[in-house]
């Protein structure tokens, strides 16, 4: 006769079966670490602040071929531009800076408001790097308007006021 055997057999995961799932965990895990780089890097790129002309002057020699951003005073009579029209010098200075920063600008065109009529009013920002002789080599320039945007301009000079004699009120 037949004996009946029962065997107590449960059944068990194999790795090959429950593989699947580690896959999703791994490949999960890893676009969140991708994410968070990259999350990471822009906010590092958008976050540089400036320095003032003085600033980068007590840095010395160590600010040298480093991407940054300078801020200064557009100085009356320093903009030069060659005559091919597409590059700019000029200098820049605040109140601390022993002498004027000289920027050369040779991206083409720079904003409306630089210009020797304006110079002592406009607030520059340049973006580059400071060479080996003390010129800053700028990528870009952004030039702050003098007039139109303080508190202490007259009206006409704002954008929203309206003109002289239209039907609009204030």
């Amino acid at each position: 006769m037949a004996s009946a055997v029962q065997s107590s057999h449960t059944p068990t995961r194999s790795l090959a079966g429950g593989g699947g799932n580690l896959k999703f965990i791994v490949a999960g895990g890893v676009i969140a670490l991708a994410v968070v780089y990259l999350v990471v890097m822009g906010l590092q790129g958008t976050t540089q602040y400036f320095l003032t002309v003085s600033e980068l002057q007590a840095q010395g020699a160590s600010a040298q071929n480093q991407v940054l951003r300078v801020s200064g005073t557009l100085v009356p009579g320093s903009l030069e531009r060659d005559a091919d029209g597409l590059s700019v010098h000029f200098l820049i200075a605040d109140a601390a800076a022993v002498t004027p920063l000289s920027v050369t600008y040779k991206g083409g065109q720079v904003p409306d408001t630089m210009s020797d009529t304006s110079a002592g009013d406009v607030e520059i920002v340049a973006e580059g790097k400071l060479n080996a002789q003390g010129t800053f080599a700028a990528n870009d320039v952004l030039a702050k308007c003098p007039s139109r945007l303080q508190d202490a301009a007259p009206p006409e000079e704002h954008d929203y006021a309206p003109p002289r004699g239209s039907q609009w009120q204030l």
